[in-house]
């Protein structure tokens, strides 16, 4: 019975000729049958009939044609002729304008049809004490239909309303999906920044270096060949991590790097000829993962920048201090220093045409803390502070 009501409210004109083939049905015996069938009888059944399969889309136009076939018949058919089985499609006529119809049509139609019940009344009755009584039980079933139609209308419109809010918490959710696409491909274009830079920076100091030492030192470029080997590796490593989660093609991703890799970061910067130094504080136990990787990235960007922008002989300092666990308003504390070397420094770009100076701004401002940037004693220093709390 369920999967027959849900074929009938997707097929809503099978219902529509349904009733028409009902209402044809019961018309026939007087129609066909009868001896006294006049003309009118043929002709009015088939007008009253005519519109019943366009109640749903076109309510005004057919309810406004089934009335003045009404009309026609109470005019021209005798006593006799004038209640037909085929009247019955005026109340399927007026349902449907209640419900598919505008407001505005449907209180003239009602008041149509009040007078025509009267004159109905009238024509089948006459002038007797029957005639109020035909007249009452015609109103009644009008009211009947208006009421039914009311409530139908009425859970269609909540229907309506829900399939609307529906539709706008889809795109709501689409919206904020996208939203978070673009998010996620801003950070991954961060991640994509932070690798290629610094490792393509280490391999042309490599490189360079290798290049001036080939002829004095052979085992000095064999050396500078395996770093450059090495640090391309691991870029590749990470671009291909970072291109899977592009890609959602690989089921697990390597985690990403923390604390434990900023050895690894001064190890590539010192093998690129720039003397560095690295100071770890604290502990990193109880240091969340986001926050270890933020520390992991400044201190990469600005190991990159010092490879940039400083000048041949620099030495560089890298400070991190994370405090110890269970610490009252925790935060995590780290620097890069470089000093002034043999050459002039080049300054990074602080004020925005620098992408590596605004990623690290973007990435501790997500911890609610602070970054500095700025020239000192010669050379160049950046310095980070992120609560953990605020984190």
């Amino acid at each position: 019975m369920r999967r027959l009501l849900s074929w009938v409210r997707a097929r809503p004109m099978v219902t529509d000729w349904f009733l028409v083939g009902l209402l044809a049905l019961l018309s026939l015996p007087p129609v066909v049958l009868s001896p006294y069938a006049s003309w009118n009888v043929r002709v009015f059944s088939v007008l009253l009939l005519l519109p019943v399969p366009f109640r749903r889309t076109h309510p005004v136009p057919a309810t406004a044609f089934g009335l003045a076939a009404l009309a026609g018949q109470i005019a021209f058919s005798g006593a006799r002729d004038t209640l037909l089985p085929a009247d019955l499609a005026l109340v399927v006529l007026v349902y449907g304008l209640a419900v598919y119809g505008p407001r505005r049509a449907l209180w003239p139609a009602v008041a149509v049809t009040v007078v025509l019940c009267a004159l109905w009344s009238l024509k089948l009755a006459g002038w007797t004490t029957g005639t109020p009584v035909l007249l009452g039980v015609l109103l009644v079933c009008l009211v009947a239909t208006l009421a039914v139609a009311d409530g139908v209308s009425v859970r269609l419109q909540q229907l309506g309303e829900a399939r609307d809010r529906a539709r706008e918490a889809q795109e709501k959710r689409d919206a904020l999906a996208r939203a978070a696409v673009a998010e996620e491909r801003a950070r991954i274009a961060r991640e994509m920044h932070d690798v290629v830079a610094h490792a393509v920076s280490t391999m042309v100091m490599q490189s360079e270096g290798a290049r001036l030492l080939g002829r004095q030192d052979p085992a000095a470029v064999d050396e500078a060949l395996k770093a450059i080997s090495g640090t391309g590796r691991e870029a590749i490593g990470e671009l291909r991590r970072v291109l899977g989660v592009l890609r959602e093609a690989e089921a697990s991703i390597e985690p990403q790097p923390g604390a434990a890799a900023l050895a690894g970061l001064a190890d590539q910067t010192r093998a690129a000829g720039v003397a560095t130094r690295l100071d770890v504080l604290g502990s990193a136990d109880g240091v969340p993962p986001g926050a270890a990787m933020t520390v992991h990235r400044i201190v990469q960007e600005a190991l990159t920048n010092v490879l940039r922008y400083a000048p041949s002989g620099a030495s560089c300092t890298v400070t991190v201090d994370f405090g110890q666990p269970g610490d009252a308003g925790r935060e995590i504390r780290l620097s890069v220093v470089n000093d002034a070397g043999f050459g002039a420094v080049r300054e990074p770009a602080v004020g925005g045409a620098g992408y590596g100076v605004l990623g690290m701004r973007e990435r501790v401002a997500m911890f609610g803390g602070e970054l500095t940037a700025e020239p000192a004693g010669g050379g160049f220093r950046v310095a980070a502070r992120l609560p953990l709390e605020a984190g």
